[in-house]
């Protein structure tokens, strides 16, 4: 159903609370702010409520509709009586609805605000429980993204899906009109069938002021100031002379819901509760006002100091275009906290004005931080020319060495310029996948741990890993915080592995702790390593919510992570949630990231891997067994048995448990503590043992991988079942019952044998087919795959009767049991 040629999407469980309360004649009271879509959320509970034989009627239509009683009362149908914004409703209509609901003659369905005053006779209501009230939230990252697809018609980039969420934070009708309006422009458009947009235009559109100033309400003088400084400076803290000069406009503010008050620590900061309404305001000041208001607030930061790590960058860049900037060190100090905070054109500008005011390229740190700044733009070969003027030094040497090998591929050059470091000569190694020889440079250099722990994890010896970070622990206390973010992150996702998840949560925290008042690439490792824990866990929506994030994360390439096998982290999490169709195209997405990437085969493997889980959901148990094993072969042949073994763990899944079983034994994987697992449930799987996959099952319910703990309690289920024991396989049953219960995530149908066949036995599936038939396992009619795929419905005829003689079936009901695949809910509202 579409509102305004906007789909309704991302309220199922809302309808479905409201559906369950009708039933036992509870209506609903829907409340949440300006625009989170209250008002089409009720329409849509109203449709619902017609498909099931109610009367709707509007609140001003209740005298004409419900008084005309010369119906028999067994022929009355039931009433939805629906009243928008009730909190401004005419008194006598809100009276006569409350009587009727209250009788038992009417159900209301109605909206509000959160700090309206409501009637008193809708409070009577709420107390007597003839209406519930029912929170309406802003939409999560993944409603939106939904919404989007919905609207666009095909998938939206993450990064453009991330950047209109940053601008909305999911409120629904900022989010229709900003997309709308970047649909008019032209800056919303496809790019290699997918939706791409780089952000606001520098003119902003009259509908986009007149939304902020419906969203900001009417400001006094002071409510305005305050505002305007907000938009131009972002967060403020309490404290700020310029802040409580004004606080009694920032309570009111507050209270309206226009401001937001946010607590880190001890710091209590102000921000614009709508982004949109900082960047409209921002871009519409007069440039006089914005110059004055910008040296208030830099002279208001200056007087507490300037203690905090990029207060110096934050004073720089609101006095650029006031007045001259006549110290480079200042500036250059600014340039480096604008690279902590990951602007690098901000950096970029402040190195180029350090210059111009007597700062030189020779100098080692400022060559470091205009080269940095430049890789961070992707203009590799610039940063380059910047490196090579500076002499050598620490400050250059690293940061130059992978912008040649990350940015250019040049990895020959990168280790000759990294010849006098070995810790930088450990990480080209890396790259070059040459794993022993990078862990025997990485053992003679100072300041490596995080890296040669990741080497002996990849050599399959996470005893050894670990000893090495925990010997390092109090000397990268000292470090500056990129040392900090990768030993917290490499030893999150060890730990994970080798001790479980509550001692792997317990180094998120610290990660998080610190990311709190650090850069983005800080929190974007936070978030990663959240993920993972989450993933492991069974809580794969708030997995996905977090790798949102960090797929759109634009820093520069480093050694630990790639956009690449951030997208692929995303498209697994998104297909482990049984959205199989986006994880599709994330998938699609990753591997073109991949393809604009230098080499680097760990990272390259991780895509493929995650590809593999991606086909597997896709209901190709084959396919996706084959590509397991081909990236479990590449693996061992560079010495990763670490990612080797998770290899082979997904092709065993995934019904090759025999190959994956004989390969890992010829391979004698030298592995320890949680990686011993993965290899028992593997050669568990091979041999079809009950009690070798209960043992499995304990193991992983020890380390919290509550997921994996269901699964092998199925599998488990399936060989007594298969060996006669009837006893073992109901006990079994029930302990995957339970573990699926504890983490609220049920056994993947592709992991659970359902036949003696061997992959490959079945003819595969092409693209095209496989994409259909997916569709038709979520219910969708021809009409409406067509209309998805831009096909004729003939066309998609054809494709699932070649699909059905492929598979041996002949309806529609037997594709999901064949292919392995549950029911993927396409989501949404008809």
């Amino acid at each position: 159903m579409v509102e305004g040629n906007w789909p309704v999407t991302a309220r199922e469980s809302e309808l479905a609370e409201i559906k369950e309360w009708a039933t036992v004649g509870v209506g609903a009271l829907l409340v949440g702010e300006q625009g989170v879509g209250k008002t089409t959320l009720l329409n849509a509970a109203l449709r619902q409520a017609e498909r099931g034989g109610a009367r709707v009627v509007r609140g001003d239509a209740v005298r004409d509709h419900v008084y005309g009683g010369a119906q028999p009362q067994a022929a009355r149908r039931r009433v939805a009586v629906a009243l928008d914004d009730v909190h401004l409703a005419d008194p006598a209509t809100v009276g006569r609805v409350c009587r009727l609901v209250d009788s038992g003659q009417a159900l209301l369905l109605a909206t509000a605000q959160p700090a309206a005053a409501l009637p008193n006779g809708l409070r009577r209501l709420l107390i007597g429980k003839r209406v519930r009230r029912l929170t309406v939230d802003a939409l999560d990252r993944s409603g939106a993204v939904r919404m989007l697809t919905a609207r666009l018609g095909g998938p939206v980039a993450v990064a453009t899906a991330e950047r209109l969420w940053d601008l909305t934070r999911g409120n629904a009708l900022v989010l229709r009109e900003l997309a709308d309006q970047a649909l008019a422009e032209g800056t919303l458009r496809q790019v290699n069938g997918r939706w791409q947009w780089s952000g606001l235009p520098a003119v902003i559109d009259s509908r986009l002021v007149d939304l902020a100033d419906l969203l900001l309400g009417d400001l006094d003088p002071d409510e305005r100031e305050l505002v305007n400084m907000l938009a131009l400076a972002g967060p403020l803290e309490a404290g700020l002379t310029v802040v409580d000069a004004r606080g009694e406009a920032a309570e009111s503010l507050n209270r309206r819901g226009v401001l937001v008050a946010e607590r880190s620590r001890f710091r209590l900061s102000l921000r614009l509760a709508h982004p949109l309404c900082a960047a409209v305001v921002a871009a519409t000041l007069p440039e006089l006002t914005a110059r004055r208001l910008r040296q208030e607030i830099a002279d208001a930061i200056r007087s507490t100091g300037a203690r905090r790590p990029d207060d110096t960058a934050r004073i720089v860049r609101l006095e650029l275009g006031t007045g001259p900037l006549s110290d480079p060190a200042q500036v250059g100090r600014a340039a480096v906290g604008a690279l902590r905070g990951e602007d690098h054109r901000l950096a970029e500008r402040l190195c180029r004005a350090a210059i111009a005011a007597g700062a030189t390229t020779a100098d080692a740190g400022m060559a470091a931080t205009l080269g940095r700044a430049l890789a961070g733009q992707s203009r590799h070969v610039e940063a380059e020319a910047c490196f090579a003027q500076a002499p050598p030094s620490a400050a250059v040497l690293r940061p130059r060495a992978l912008n040649m090998g990350l940015g250019l591929g040049r990895l020959a050059e990168a280790e000759a310029v990294s010849a006098t470091d070995c810790g930088t000569r450990a990480i080209v190694r890396l790259l070059k996948d040459r794993i022993v020889e990078a862990r025997l440079l990485a053992e003679t250099a100072e300041g490596t741990e995080p890296l040669l722990a990741l080497l002996h994890h990849q050599a399959g010896d996470d005893e050894a890993a670990l000893a090495v970070l925990s010997g390092a622990r109090a000397a990268v206390a000292g470090r500056d915080e990129a040392a900090r973010c990768e030993y917290l992150y490499v030893t999150g996702c060890i730990t994970a592995q080798a001790r479980g998840l509550t001692a792997a949560g317990a180094v998120l925290a610290e990660l998080r702790e610190q990311a709190a008042d650090g850069g983005p690439r800080m929190r974007m490792y936070a978030r990663l390593l959240g993920a993972r824990i989450l993933r492991a866990a069974g809580r794969t929506a708030e997995a996905v919510e977090l790798l949102r994030q960090a797929a759109a994360y634009g820093g520069s390439t480093d050694w630990l992570s790639t956009r690449s096998v951030r997208l692929a982290r995303l498209a697994g999490a998104v297909a482990e949630s049984g959205e199989a169709l986006e994880a599709a195209s994330l998938l699609a997405e990753a591997r073109e990231a991949l393809r604009d990437e230098c080499a680097y085969p760990l990272m390259a493997d991780v895509v493929e891997l995650e590809g593999a889980l991606v086909t597997a959901h896709l209901g190709d148990r084959a396919a996706a067994a084959a590509q397991a094993l081909e990236v479990a072969e590449r693996a061992l042949a560079a010495g990763r048995s670490a990612l080797a073994l998770s290899a082979l763990h997904l092709a065993a899944r995934a019904g090759a448990a025999p190959r994956a079983a004989a390969v890992a034994e010829a391979a004698e994987l030298p592995v320890r503590m949680a990686d011993e697992v993965v290899l028992r449930h593997v050669l568990a799987l091979a041999e079809g043992e009950g009690e070798a996959l209960e043992g499995v099952c304990r193991q992983f319910d020890d380390l919290g991988m509550l997921p994996l703990a269901a699964e092998a309690a199925a599998q488990a289920a399936w060989a007594h079942q298969e060996a006669g024991n009837r006893r073992g396989a109901r006990v079994a049953q029930a302990m995957s019952a339970e573990l699926a219960a504890r983490c609220g995530a049920q056994p993947p149908v592709w992991a659970v044998p359902v036949d003696h066949r061997e992959p490959g036995a079945r003819t595969q599936l092409t693209d095209r087919e496989r994409e259909v038939v997916t569709l038709a396992v979520s219910q969708l009619s021809n009409q409406e795959i067509a209309d998805r795929l831009v096909l004729s419905v003939r066309t998609v005829e054809n494709h699932l009767y070649r699909a059905y003689g492929k598979l041996g079936v002949t309806a529609r009901t037997e594709l999901a049991p064949v292919l392995g695949m549950g029911t993927i809910q396409v989501r949404h509202i008809a």
